[in-house]
């Protein structure tokens, strides 16, 4: 599995001249020899170096031995040696590296070749047997004669005879552009490598790459090196190079691609001491298996890395396989555009009817490794450490056919581009459809309630007037019972049984107080069941918890005591009060009013009659009382409704926020996407929702609802709310006679609308519109740099669905899964927006690509390609059968593996004939001494 290995290319060994060993070291005998270079792999793996690259002078004499001491500590060692070129002050040194497998004599062989040294050319001065020479050809020779399988260092790059040095000659500045020079050593790196500053030294110019007059910069590798002659300087400085198996070829490749593979210690991604890229703190996808699936016999058993992964393969090899399982286990087929969607069923039940698909994944951040399950019986399950539960485990998976659909016409293009960024914000773990759409029918039933509340409440106000009539009338017709003798006699008796009936309520009030003391008493001894009965910790605090429940019982007791001391105190309270005088006044008056009632009798008039017509008067006396009260309270319940459509916005509100604030984050970052959000202006959803609550045939009214859609949402900005407000008010009160001569609707429609029942309507009035969301593409620039900004419904299909594949690529941290992304696109939409991306995205999210297109795997430098094939069995990883007779060797790595590199040229080049044509009929354009020089040549004539 490809990762990144800590390397230092230019160390010393113990039997270099100028080497600084240890006092303790014997390096006379084999056996010294052995505990010197243990000594020193151990002091190399306690600096965190995993790879070496040996430099000593003009010799190979440790090679062998450091390579087995590499082995015994873990540490990969490439061999090789430094050399001092000739020609005089354009001499250089040079860093030979070979492959790890290469030996001492193989680098021998090398010295007298390639560096030509020999009996007239010895490596060490004649007069001092420890200073290296100079070797006897220039470093373009040497460059010119190295063989396959070794790589060029160029260390100390601006030192006096450095090749990068501002005192650079011809032979340098040719050496520099040659296509066997690996890379360069360019030293400590202090300041910003993203500022641009023409007055800067030559150096910081070198390395921020602003030197027109090398046109090699873009391309040139650098590397750090410590160039230790010591084992304390092992490390100092050191480089991360990203290899699946450190190889020569492994690092030959990343050298070619030293953007995605090669980071020095002064890197900004590395600088601090901590950091390591190896780190990943992002959410993704381990492994994958498919058994029982209907193409294949075996099981499907796929591992991924945690960065860039790339499926390739021939037709009918599983690819779509690996994608509908993963869809399956983590994505969403319901969410996908409608011929989509039945697509995607039609395959499940087709090719996964019977199987099981079983996955593992990590978390971000916590790294906590799960497990997901999918059965099409019960849907996807992730084992999570307190049991199984449905996946929410974060996964985009988004193929270019989809991506084509969304695109489609303008108003598709907003439903389906809300569809994305809320499927973004779902991953992100911010929100999810299900959650938004339960808030909302939460706050459509709380605002529905207060509305109705409202007008409920405002109906029943609307009585008071005909009540304050009643009672007025009420009362002439009591008084026409009472003559004006006993009027007085009446009232001073209602007086007196009013305020007997006002004690005894305040008494059952003291009542129910006690009842309810002791109650809380009981309820405070109730002691809730421990929640780590038989967990508890050594230092737990017992007698803390027993205070607690000592408190406890004080505080319930002293409730039960105020209690009976109320009852008692009440007790006397009412004795006092029935031996005070207005207790026997209150008594009396009772009895005179009976007596009133007998006498009314004995005068002709109904007691009954009487007595009923004062009960009336009473209760609608109270009743209005009642109302006034609530005439009073009435603007609360309309602020209580207010509040509640408040509530109901902000939820619409903060949706909307959301969205903005990810395309404002996706148009910065992909710098070819702009958006705009229109608030509530996408109708096609509101027009079809008020039909359906509505009921309306599917014949009935189908220009009247878009018209009023038309004037109520999409009229002058400035006026909506106005208009919002009459509509909500209309539905509400069933009204909608203003409303429909303001909106210019047909009077069968405003009948029609009166005639639904007042809960649909309310129903009606809570629905919003959702939000427009127009998107436009940079298509050019014109000459003067003016940008040219086009709709994306104008765009071809291929515009189209780039520009829907950059939203994809420029938002997110979740797992990435993209089928064929290049479908639709040139090649160079492809290199731009697809490879470029591509790059970027692994260090913050994992990606999983399928695709026919060699430039994805390759340019993109995935950290595993994986490359599926139909076997008699079925779909399948390809492997090859090992040459110790071991397990089998899957074709799945980086693009320095010889058999993903064949595989790749194969399958999606062609074969190895037709990519050397091609380059053949490019002139060998890739020459980079040639391309080099063209360009300073053509700038030059300019």
């Amino acid at each position: 599995m490809s990762k990144w290995w800590k390397c230092d290319f230019q160390v010393a060994t113990p039997g270099e001249p100028r080497f600084r060993g240890q006092s303790d070291w014997n390096l006379t005998t084999a056996e010294g020899r052995t505990a010197a270079a243990d000594d020193y792999m151990r002091a190399a793996r306690d600096a965190g170096l995993e790879v070496l690259g040996l430099a000593d002078h003009n010799s190979t004499a440790w090679v062998d031995e450091m390579k087995q001491a590499g082995a015994r500590h873990g540490v990969v060692v490439f061999p090789g040696f430094e050399v001092g070129t000739s020609s005089g002050s354009d001499g250089v040194h040079l860093i030979i590296l070979g492959d790890p497998t290469k030996s001492a004599r193989d680098l021998e062989l090398l010295l007298s070749t390639s560096c030509g040294f020999d009996d007239d050319h010895p490596r060490f001065q004649p007069h001092d047997a420890s200073s290296p020479a100079t070797a006897p050809r220039t470093i373009a020779q040497i460059l010119d004669a190295l063989p396959a399988g070794y790589l060029a260092i160029a260390p100390h790059a601006f030192s006096e005879n450095g090749i990068a040095s501002a005192t650079t000659g011809d032979i340098r500045w040719k050496a520099l552009h040659h296509d066997r020079l690996g890379a360069i050593d360019v030293g400590d790196v202090d300041f910003h490598l993203g500022e641009s500053d023409s007055t800067a030294s030559y150096k910081k110019r070198f390395i921020r790459r602003q030197l027109q007059g090398i046109p090699c910069l873009a391309d040139l590798p650098f590397v750090s090196t410590s160039d230790a002659y010591s084992i304390s300087s092992l490390g100092d400085r050191f480089t991360w190079i990203r290899m699946g198996n450190p190889s020569i070829e492994a690092l030959r490749q990343a050298f070619l691609d030293h953007e995605a593979r090669v980071l020095c210690d002064w890197h900004p991604r590395v600088a601090s001491q901590s950091s390591d890229p190896n780190t990943v703190d992002h959410a993704w996808v381990q492994r994958l298996q498919v058994k029982g699936h209907a193409t294949a016999d075996d099981s499907l058993d796929i591992e991924f890395h945690p960065r860039l992964n790339v499926v390739i393969g021939g037709r009918g090899s599983g690819k779509s396989t690996v994608v509908a399982a993963l869809r399956n286990l983590y994505g969403e087929v319901d969410g996908l555009p409608s011929p989509l969607r039945d697509e995607a069923r039609g395959f499940n039940d087709a090719v996964f009817g019977n199987a099981e698909l079983l996955s593992a994944h990590v978390l971000a951040y916590s790294g906590e490794r799960q497990t997901a399950q999918w059965t099409p019986q019960e849907g996807s399950r992730t084992t999570h450490e307190n049991g199984q539960l449905d996946s929410n485990f974060p996964m985009r998976v988004v193929g270019q056919k989809e991506l084509f659909e969304r695109s489609v016409g303008s108003q598709g293009s907003s439903t389906n581009l809300r569809s994305l960024v809320d499927d973004a914000l779902t991953a992100s773990g911010s929100s999810t459809p299900n959650r938004h759409r339960e808030t909302i029918a939460d706050a459509v039933s709380i605002w529905g309630s207060a509305v109705r509340a409202a007008r409920s409440e405002q109906l029943s106000c609307g009585e008071v007037e005909g009540i304050r009539a009643k009672v007025a009338e009420l009362k002439k017709q009591v008084a026409a019972f009472d003559d004006a003798a006993n009027l007085e006699r009446r009232r001073r008796n209602d007086l007196y049984l009013a305020e007997r009936r006002e004690m005894e309520a305040k008494e059952s009030e003291v009542n129910a107080a006690g009842v309810a003391v002791r109650s809380l008493a009981d309820r405070i001894l109730v002691t809730e069941p421990a929640a780590l009965a038989g967990q508890r910790s050594p230092d737990y605090p017992d007698e803390f918890v027993r205070n607690l429940d000592r408190i406890k019982d004080v505080l319930a007791q002293s409730l039960r005591d105020a209690a009976a001391n109320a009852d008692a105190t009440l007790a006397g309270e009412r004795a006092a009060l029935d031996a005070s005088e207005w207790g026997q006044a209150v008594r009396d008056f009772t009895a005179d009013s009976d007596l009133y009632l007998q006498e009314l009798s004995a005068l002709g008039v109904d007691p009954t009659e009487y007595s009923a017509l004062r009960a009336l008067l009473s209760s609608q006396s109270q009743a209005l009382e009642d109302l006034e009260q609530r005439v009073l309270a009435l603007p609360e319940f309309f602020l209580a409704s207010d509040a509640a459509w408040s509530s109901l916005e902000r939820v619409h509100d903060e949706r909307r926020l959301a969205r903005r604030s990810l395309l404002e984050q996706v148009q910065e970052r992909s710098g070819s996407l702009r958006f705009a959000v229109r608030d509530r202006e996408d109708t096609g959803m509101w027009v079809a929702q008020v039909r359906e609550l509505l009921g309306l045939r599917s014949d009935g009214y189908l220009d009247d609802v878009p018209s009023l859609a038309e004037w109520l949402w999409l009229g002058p900005t400035a006026e909506r709310e106005t208009r919002e407000q009459l509509w909500r008010v209309a539905c509400v009160s069933g009204d909608f006679r203003d409303l429909g001569v303001q909106a210019g609707l047909r009077a069968a429609f405003t009948t029609r609308l009166g005639s639904a029942d007042p809960l649909v309507l309310t129903r009606v009035a809570a629905e919003i519109p959702d939000d427009q969301i127009d998107v436009e593409f940079l298509r050019s620039r014109g000459t003067d740099g003016a940008a040219q900004w086009v709709p994306l419904s104008s765009g071809s299909p291929g515009q189209r669905s780039s520009a829907m594949l950059s939203f994809v690529l420029h938002q997110g941290r979740e797992p990435l899964v993209l089928d064929q992304p290049e479908d639709d696109l040139d090649t160079e939409w492809i290199t731009q927006l697809v490879v470029s991306q591509l790059r970027e995205s692994r260090w913050h999210r994992q990606v999983i690509v399928v695709t026919h297109n060699a430039n994805i795997p390759v340019n993109a430098d995935a950290e595993r390609v994986i490359v599926m094939e139909a076997s008699a069995s079925g779909i399948r990883v390809r492997s090859e059968s090992s040459e110790n007779g071991g397990p089998r060797v899957p074709h799945a790595g980086a693009i320095e593996d010889l058999l993903v590199r064949a595989d790749i040229q194969r399958i999606i080049e062609g074969g190895v004939e037709a990519f050397v044509r091609r380059e053949r009929r490019y002139n060998n354009e890739l020459n980079s001494y040639r391309t080099a020089l063209r360009q300073v040549t053509d700038r030059a004539s300019s």
